[in-house]
């Protein structure tokens, strides 16, 4: 028996958000606390020094890729790369975002919050297979058509699909028997950014996607229950100058998200459903 993913969590604290929420002192899981907001060079753009110092504080608190990380907000989603730098066998990356973030660097190479999937494409030999969910469609087209060649993108409705020929008999959408999981014989590095969730439900830093909170949680569910998940990040909190939203429901929403993805990843590991043979 091979456990894919382990129970236990690591807070990488750049912004202080997580300050304000506790999900991760609720005795659930084992975590590890990264004090990130020493490190300057980090917001959206992570520059070389940046990186080392993070590599350094990843190995020096024995972080595994193989754990669920939690990294902040979306500004900060090249952890990524830096987390799937880690993976040393072949891999499908897996993105929940509504974003495809495989924009090209404005100037030399760069890492972005922007760009780390591509930044993976081209530079992490164990990667061979990418798969997008959620990501709004007029970004798709934005790209270039070389960049995203080989990726493969999902709609909301290409997860949950039900019966498109018969919508009378269409499953619910938050069913899981409805889904339809990424085909890959590779195991997966799964990355979540909230803002692929409506906004109507929870508040992110970024404009957002039309998921609701039940989709995004049964999708992350069936994926570590069915899939041979060896690493899974999630980002997404909010950002304290947000001038469109409660900042203190928007903690709230996501404090209890976050709770969730935690109850979620514990059950499975208590459980052994997350146990692939």
């Amino acid at each position: 028996m091979l456990l894919t993913l382990k129970d236990n969590f690591s807070v990488f604290n750049f912004s202080k958000v997580y300050d304000h929420e506790s999900f991760y002192r609720d005795g659930k899981g084992s975590f590890k606390c990264v004090n990130m907001t020493e490190i300057t060079g980090t917001n959206c753009m992570c520059d070389d020094s940046a990186i080392e110092q993070i590599k350094e504080l990843i190995k020096a608190q024995n972080i595994a890729p193989e754990e669920v990380h939690f990294i902040d907000s979306g500004n900060y989603h090249y952890m990524s790369s830096i987390l799937t730098d880690m993976v040393k066998e072949p891999f499908s990356l897996v993105v929940i975002d509504h974003h495809p973030d495989m924009q090209r660097p404005m100037f030399g190479d760069i890492l972005s919050c922007g760009g780390w999937v591509l930044e993976v494409m081209r530079n992490n030999p164990n990667l061979k297979e990418v798969y997008v969910i959620g990501a709004d469609s007029e970004l798709i087209d934005k790209l270039d058509e070389e960049d995203k060649a080989g990726t493969r993108f999902y709609s909301r409705d290409d997860i949950f699909a039900g019966d498109s020929a018969n919508p009378e008999n269409s499953a619910d959408p938050d069913d899981s028997a409805a889904l339809s999981l990424p085909d890959t014989g590779y195991p997966i590095y799964l990355s979540l950014d909230k803002d692929v969730i409506c906004k109507e439900e929870l508040d992110t830093n970024w404009d957002q996607g039309d998921m609701t909170i039940s989709q995004v949680l049964t999708l992350v569910k069936e994926l570590l229950k069915n899939r041979k998940v060896i690493g899974f990040d999630i980002c997404g909190e909010i950002s304290f100058d947000q001038e469109d939203c409660d900042i203190e429901k928007a903690l709230e929403v996501n404090d209890d998200f976050n709770r969730k993805i935690v109850q979620i990843v514990t059950d499975l590991c208590q459980t052994g459903l997350n146990v692939v043979e």
